[in-house]
């Protein structure tokens, strides 16, 4: 077990709330791994605290932190450097302090196709993707389908202003012409999914038992490989609904591990020792006996 010292290096992850948060399990499991002198801890940052939260990374000389709901877009602001990903996205979740200058990151969407990458190996460059729901999470995915060089990403939410703001952005920020917004109207939606390869839902539907599914599953072609960003429970009513269409699905904890071991990398300089942070999530997620 490791011991606490001054020497130590502190990351952590600046949310509110976050005491619900799994991040220090896989985090500190990392560190524990590779004998680093790092800990992970949860820093409940409300809204208008965020400032003087970012400028205590500074005064503490944390080495960095995470950045999740709500504070992603807000903290820009205070921020010296983006990645070029962030930039394009606009939205950060994870800082890194050097020497006193802060940089934003933002690795959701590298980390999504690391994940899908282990379902499908060939990629997504030159498929049609398909996403429902553009907040925070969405609009990460459809960035960064746009980068790594989809054919179409088609951009649908029941926030019709917020899917067509995001399809704009993808135009103008990227270049990327082939970002498609979709009314959130039956007939549109089963059209444009039975056309796409990857089927994205980045809704918060599915959290609850009684949650309804975000689209009829009889839209989805079995071809269709159907993603849905929630990852408790492992499977839910979309996933499960599209299992029996014959499509293959995951869940979004291969998000959460690989958007989090990018931040470790970034933050120490080593590879992230990644099946014992794999193993160390699942288990504070499902239980050791859950698959």
């Amino acid at each position: 077990m490791r011991i606490l010292s001054g020497n130590t290096k502190i990351t952590g992850l600046f949310g509110y709330p976050v005491r619900h948060t799994v991040s220090p399990a896989f985090q500190n499991a990392g560190f524990e791994a590779l004998d680093l002198n790092y800990v992970y801890l949860p820093f409940e940052v409300k809204p208008e605290d965020l400032e003087s939260a970012i400028e205590g990374i500074k005064a503490l000389g944390l080495v960095g932190v995470n950045c999740t709901i709500p504070h992603k877009e807000a903290v820009i602001q205070y921020l010296d450097e983006l990645s070029e990903e962030a930039e394009a996205i606009g939205a950060v979740n994870t800082i890194h302090n050097v020497n006193g200058r802060l940089k934003g990151y933002n690795t959701d969407g590298t980390g999504f196709i690391q994940s899908l990458n282990e379902i499908d190996p060939s990629g997504v460059k030159g498929k049609k993707v398909f996403i429902m729901g553009t907040g925070g999470g969405g609009r990460a995915l459809a960035v960064q389908f746009a980068i790594e060089g989809a054919a179409e990403v088609a951009l649908c939410d029941k926030d019709e202003p917020r899917a067509e703001m995001l399809t704009d952005h993808i135009h103008s920020k990227l270049n990327f012409r082939s970002a498609r917004f979709v009314p959130f109207y039956r007939p549109e939606i089963a059209g444009s999914l039975k056309k796409a390869d990857v089927f994205v839902d980045a809704t918060p539907l599915g959290l609850q038992e009684d949650d309804p599914v975000s689209i009829n599953d009889e839209w989805l072609s079995p071809s269709t490989l159907v993603a849905d960003l929630i990852y408790k429970p492992p499977e839910t009513p979309l996933l499960k609904a599209a299992k029996k269409r014959g499509c293959r699905t995951m869940n979004g904890i291969g998000m959460l591990l690989y958007q989090g071991t990018r931040a470790f990398k970034i933050w120490t300089d080593f590879d992230a020792p990644v099946d014992v942070m794999r193993l160390a999530l699942r288990e504070a997620v499902y239980g050791r006996k859950k698959d």
